[in-house]
């Protein structure tokens, strides 16, 4: 798999000054996330890690309260779609997987140095219209970069918890999708 071919992109750019842009924190928003390793390595081509990412997500979700509505792992990127809880703000949350994911993983790898981007592109989601344009998008990509030919066969997607398909791999339980979105609870 070649990511240039895909158009594998750092996540946040830095402005003129080297600052990163500023987040806008809303309270009860719901998050569309992006963020890739850097250079985009495909180091979550490797399942154990892409299990182990999946997990630290987990273990992460329950520790500082957010909510999953969607989530995929690709080669060299994840995408979330998310609610913080009135704890942490979203930066936090990501700091926390991340940095979770790099000890271990420069841990098992006997390596140091930083695993991923700087930092994550995190949009809020206004709408239903958003909130599905974003959910069939995440969904839709591991057969858009031709790594499955159907999306429900693909293990690090939330994809079979919306279509109800059994999983017989590794899968983390979402949340129900809050009604503003058009989904009842």
């Amino acid at each position: 798999f070649n990511s240039e071919k895909f158009g594998c992109r750092y996540a946040a750019t830095t402005d003129i000054r080297g600052n990163m842009p500023k987040r806008i924190i809303k309270p009860d928003a719901v998050y569309y996330i992006e963020t890739t390793t850097k250079n985009c390595i495909e180091i979550l081509s490797t399942p154990h890690f892409a299990r182990f990412l999946l997990l630290s997500i987990g273990y992460h979700r329950y520790m500082l309260d957010y909510k999953i509505y969607a989530y995929l792992i690709l080669p060299e990127s994840f995408y979330l779609i998310i609610q913080p809880g009135t704890m942490y703000t979203v930066s936090k949350i990501m700091k926390l997987i991340k940095g979770n994911f790099a000890r271990k993983y420069n841990e098992y790898k006997k390596r140091e140095g930083t695993v991923w981007s700087q930092s994550f592109d995190a949009k809020i989601i206004e709408n239903e219209a958003d909130f599905k344009e974003r959910l069939d998008y995440i969904h839709s990509l591991p057969v858009v970069r031709e790594l499955t030919k159907e999306p429900g066969s693909y293990e690090f997607s939330s994809y079979n918890n919306y279509s109800r398909a059994r999983r017989t791999t590794i899968q983390l339980v979402i949340d129900s999708v809050p009604e503003k979105f058009g989904f009842k609870k």
